[in-house]
């Protein structure tokens, strides 16, 4: 093990572990603390909310109960009326003599009555009894036995035309005069958000507790922002994620409130107890970092740099060590390694380096020999002839001849020199002419060619033998087998920050699905396309201009069969450097 392993370890056992178990037993205080504190909260929250729950019902059910005494309301539902103008009447004398209908202006609530009447009018909190007989709450009310009943319900109300979504209904059978015996309920109604706005405010009273009211299984109340009115109950919590419950009932409704637990316990209590969490992180780590600090800057450093010092070397030459002062045994160490060193280096000097400087001058001699053989079969020897060739035919007074051999110079020189792989528009276009020239000489009047290249494209790069590859595939695919004359254009120009090159023919053309592959060739031009594609001219030529001008670079083709063919090669402009 090294020094440094055996200080951490010693560290760990004798400073940090027992520090850790003194911590822990501290943190274990705080945080029984913080729990005790923290049920009292829920426990406080919880019967808040039951108050509340109980109050908003209560004020309903006051309503509710003078409702159930007023033997008016009881005579209104029982009457038959002769004709909706009787109703009418007794529908406004009603409202003249209760305050019921005063409640239908208050954001957070709502009535309806339903009776077994069919000459009730529906309107204005007035409903007959079939209109609620396939409704869930309705079927839920009959089934419970009581004559009251708090109901918690998700469905679209037909009746008064409102979307689907929650409702809290406290539905009270009108039975208190049991003759004439016609079925009568009264329905209040409280608004979902009105109640859910009231709990959600008592709740961020208290550290924004979270809560959740539920009924059987399901959520019916809580104060989570996802839980909308209008999705359907969720699922009540796991009960691992419950802090504190309690049970209650309302109206013949038995429902559970939750307080949810909190993921900020932990830093809750740290941020309550923070002076003392500082102090202990301050007795448990800082004060014994220092000390491990001075430690290791004693000693321990002095080692790593020795260390390191006999791991280095610089141009085959052993670096010194420099912690030799003093007379502990490190300094002791540093200077013996010194005096090893200074032999050490004295032996590279005197052997090694001198091996090494011989060997470089015997791979510089046979490179010197290689380079000489190399240049006796230099190809310069091939233009000489030519060269020798076309002044004999001027000579001759042979003056095609001697020009197309000139043309046969130019080309091979192009394909022979390769200091650079770019070279100016104009420059290229020169070649392409030589080489149109030679073809030209070759089919005779079948073949006639143009080339108009703008000014402004002249000075612009371009890989060296890109356009003659063009011109070549033309020439060969496109005029050598059609037996009427052909032309060749060749075409450069600047637009909208684009170069573009044009190489048209008036061949014999191709058809679509020939034109689609080489266009898909063209435009995805890959170094193993090469090693497949049976046209390697020009897939190299497209592969080397979108090496050259990036992804921009496009190829677009178009041809008739027995009309022509027209490429159309798009090079960014911005991305070309002119030669100046």
């Amino acid at each position: 093990m090294s020094i440094t392993q055996k200080i951490i370890i010693f560290y760990l056992i004798f400073v940090i572990i027992p520090l850790f178990v003194v911590d822990g037993i501290i943190a274990g205080i705080i945080w029984n603390a913080e729990k005790t504190e923290r049920q009292t909260l829920n426990k406080g929250v919880a019967s808040s909310i039951e108050f509340t729950l109980g109050s908003d019902f209560g004020m309903i059910d006051e309503m509710t109960t003078s409702v159930y005494l007023n033997s008016g309301i009881y005579d209104f539902l029982n009457t038959k009326y002769a004709s909706e103008y009787d109703y009418y009447i007794a529908y406004g004398n009603l409202r003249k003599t209760s305050t019921l209908w005063e409640l239908a202006s208050l954001e957070h609530c709502s009535f309806n009555f339903y009776a077994d009447n069919s000459t009730l009018v529906g309107g204005g909190g007035i409903q007959t009894i079939d209109s609620i007989k396939d409704t869930l709450w309705y079927k839920d009310f009959k089934a419970c036995g009581s004559n009251k009943l708090l109901w918690f319900g998700y469905y679209k109300d037909e009746t008064r035309n409102i979307e689907k979504s929650k409702h809290i209904y406290l539905i009270q059978a009108l039975d208190y005069y049991p003759k004439p015996s016609k079925e009568k309920i009264l329905v209040f109604e409280l608004s979902y958000d009105y109640l859910i706005k009231e709990l959600t405010e008592l709740s961020g009273i208290n550290e924004g507790v979270l809560f959740e009211v539920t009924q059987k299984d399901r959520v019916v109340l809580s104060n989570d922002i996802s839980d909308t009115t209008y999705d359907d109950f969720r699922i009540k919590a796991d009960e691992k994620s419950i802090d504190y419950s309690i049970k209650a009932k309302l109206y013949g409704c038995d429902i559970d409130i939750n307080v949810l637990k909190r993921e900020n316990y932990v830093k809750r209590a740290v941020n309550k107890y923070i002076t003392i969490v500082l102090i202990l992180v301050a007795i448990s780590f800082i004060m014994p970092l220092f000390g491990l600090t001075y430690f290791r800057a004693l000693l321990l450093n002095r080692l790593l740099r020795l260390s390191s010092t006999v791991k280095k070397y610089n141009d085959e030459h052993l670096e010194l060590a420099t912690d030799t002062e003093g007379d502990d045994e490190i300094a002791l160490l540093a200077r013996n390694y010194n005096t090893m060193a200074e032999r050490i280096n004295y032996l590279i000097d005197t052997v090694y380096k001198q091996k090494l400087r011989e060997s470089k001058s015997i791979m510089a001699r046979q490179k010197a020999e290689l380079l000489a053989l190399q240049s006796q079969i230099n190809p310069h020897f091939l233009f000489n002839a030519l060269e020798s060739i076309r002044m004999h035919s001027i000579i001759k007074k042979e003056q095609e001849t001697a020009r197309m051999i000139e043309n046969l110079a130019i080309i091979q020189r192009q394909y022979v020199e390769w200091g650079s792989d770019m070279v100016k528009i104009k420059d290229e276009m020169n070649f392409v002419s030589a080489y149109l020239d030679l073809q030209s000489y070759r089919f005779g009047d079948r073949l006639s060619y143009s080339i108009d290249i703008d000014d402004e494209a002249l000075e612009y790069d371009i890989p060296k033998l890109s356009m003659v590859t063009f011109v070549e595939n033309a020439c060969i695919h496109a005029i050598e087998p059609k037996a009427s004359k052909g032309w060749i254009f060749v075409r450069a120009y600047i637009k909208d920050d684009n170069m573009y090159i044009e190489i048209e023919d008036t061949g014999i053309g191709m058809d679509d699905e020939d034109v689609l592959s080489l266009s898909d060739k063209m435009n995805n031009a890959s170094i193993d396309m090469l090693k497949t594609s049976g046209r390697v001219g020009i897939i190299n030529a497209c592969l080397r201009l979108k090496m050259y001008a990036g992804e921009g670079t496009y190829f677009d083709i178009s041809s008739e069969k027995g009309v022509g063919t027209l490429i159309t090669i798009k090079i960014p402009a911005d991305k070309n450097t002119k030669l100046r």
